[in-house]
């Protein structure tokens, strides 16, 4: 470990990514800026990952071995706790950074001191890293702030953060095992403005398993969601537009919640949030856009 502090410490929990995973790290280690610390949480693999990380020779790169998996959102906090930045980047273990990116970000962050988080656009690709789509947010504030109303924009791969800040308003949050990432933006974004870089930074890996698969996680990835929803609904400053999109998507959010409980938990958790969406707004439970889709193509 490096005797002197780091500007930006780089979060990584690493659990079974061996195919993609010292792409990941050799993303980091080509960086154009290099006074960075990269936090990886060894989180209990059963893969080549401890070897993978062990093989490099970089003072500067930290892996910290757990003995069994602890969960997503726990080696997230683990690792932002260890780190010593005054910036804080993260970089899933399947994904990749561009090798300018960190000194865009925080080159951003020292012109803007009233932004606490800045994204970057993304490039979706798949296992093989053939590009599959494109993720390009508002760079527009008040447009940027709008879509936290309805989506998370900012792309965890793609974000850096000032540490204090996110300290403030508690890191990521224990109580979202699925989207703790967005809730933290979510708490970030009450307090001060949120940035983003119009420029293809990150390559965010999209592969077809995961949490959402489970029957279980169904119903955590949709809490999660719907809590979400309601959180910006209340807390963040939204245009009429967005407020009117944040109503339907929260509709949507509960259907798909009851369902989830429903395939799980029994009728009557199932039936008893779909009641609730329906006497909290019966026109958009009917008439949203998922059922339009269905009607109409």
């Amino acid at each position: 470990m490096s005797d002197t502090v780091p500007r930006v410490s780089v979060l990584m929990t690493v659990y079974n990514a061996a195919p993609w995973l010292r792409e990941a790290i050799d993303s980091i280690v080509s960086q154009t800026y290099s006074d960075w610390e990269l936090i990886a949480i060894e989180n209990g693999s059963s893969d080549a990952s401890p070897e993978i990380l062990a093989s490099y020779n970089d003072r500067r790169i930290r892996v910290i071995p757990a003995s069994e998996n602890m969960g997503r959102t726990p080696a997230l906090r683990y690792a932002f706790e260890l780190g010593r930045g005054e910036y804080t980047a993260v970089l899933d273990a399947d994904d990749i950074a561009e090798p300018t990116r960190i000194a865009k970000q925080v080159a951003f962050l020292d012109a803007n001191t009233d932004v606490s988080l800045v994204g970057t656009w993304a490039r979706r690709i798949d296992g093989d890293g053939r590009e599959v789509g494109l993720w390009a947010p508002p760079t527009d504030p008040a447009l940027l702030q709008d879509a936290f109303g309805f989506e998370n924009p900012i792309v965890h791969s793609a974000a850096m953060y000032r540490a204090a800040m996110a300290r403030e308003v508690g890191g990521y949050p224990l109580e979202f095992p699925y989207a703790q990432d967005s809730a933290l933006w979510l708490r970030l974004a009450t307090s001060s403005r949120i940035g983003m870089i119009g420029e293809y930074l990150s390559c965010h890996r999209t592969l077809p398993t995961g949490m959402t698969r489970s029957k279980d996680a169904r119903v955590i990835v949709s809490r999660d969601s719907l809590a979400l929803l309601e959180y910006a609904a209340e807390h963040i400053k939204l245009s009429q537009s967005a407020r009117r999109r944040n109503c339907e998507e929260r509709t949507i959010a509960e259907c798909r919640y009851a369902i989830a409980l429903l395939n799980t938990k029994g009728a009557r958790a199932g039936l008893s949030v779909l009641f609730r969406a329906f006497v909290s707004n019966p026109r958009g439970l009917i008439w949203n856009r998922v059922s339009r889709a269905a009607l109409f193509g």
